[in-house]
């Protein structure tokens, strides 16, 4: 990366810093551009060469933690990989992202990101062969994930919009999870 790329990303950095603090205070609808550029002691000049306008940073930031998601996922050797790691894994993520996600959540922009999620579902099922994987078609593929996503991401947030002091541990929800789904498992 060269002194000009790396300037443009300290630049959209700094927008979406500014821009989550905003959130804190101000409901999205009432942000604008100027007030982030302000935040950000940058130009809205600077603000429209990163973001086409407050929606697309969010959207920028929504791929960002789904690509950073997919990235963890993939980390996960296959020969480690079972049902139970990739709950731990999913909630461990969330937790670390918690502060932001948190805000979203209480702005409802949160479930917005599902619809940025959705289309890259049938895509993680494809990313590694789990043991859980069935053999069907691109359809059936979509239906499961849709399953699959809405209900995690419902999940989360209903734990996440929880105060730090109220909020079960990742693992103690992934547990909770693993259990519920065992016994729906059984005959």
């Amino acid at each position: 990366m060269n002194g000009k790329e790396r300037m443009a990303e300290q630049s959209r950095r700094w927008l979406m810093d500014a821009f989550f603090e905003l959130l804190q205070t101000k409901p999205y609808e009432m942000i604008t551009v100027k007030d982030i550029s302000e935040r950000a002691q940058l130009s809205r000049r600077t603000f429209y060469r990163a973001f086409k306008d407050k929606n697309d940073l969010l959207n920028v930031y929504g791929d960002g933690l789904i690509r950073d998601y997919i990235a963890a996922l993939q980390s996960v050797t296959a020969d480690k990989l079972n049902f139970e790691r990739v709950l731990k894994l999913f909630f461990n993520f969330w937790w670390i992202k918690r502060d932001r996600v948190r805000i979203l959540i209480h702005q409802n922009l949160f479930m917005n990101l599902l619809n940025r999620m959705n289309p890259e579902a049938p895509r993680l099922y494809d990313l590694f062969d789990a043991p859980w994987h069935i053999e069907g078609s691109q359809q059936e593929i979509a239906y499961i994930m849709s399953f699959s996503v809405g209900g995690f991401w419902n999940v989360l947030n209903t734990w996440l919009a929880k105060d730090d002091d109220q909020v079960q541990s990742p693992e103690l929800v992934a547990d909770s999870l693993i259990q519920a789904l065992n016994k729906l498992s059984r005959p």
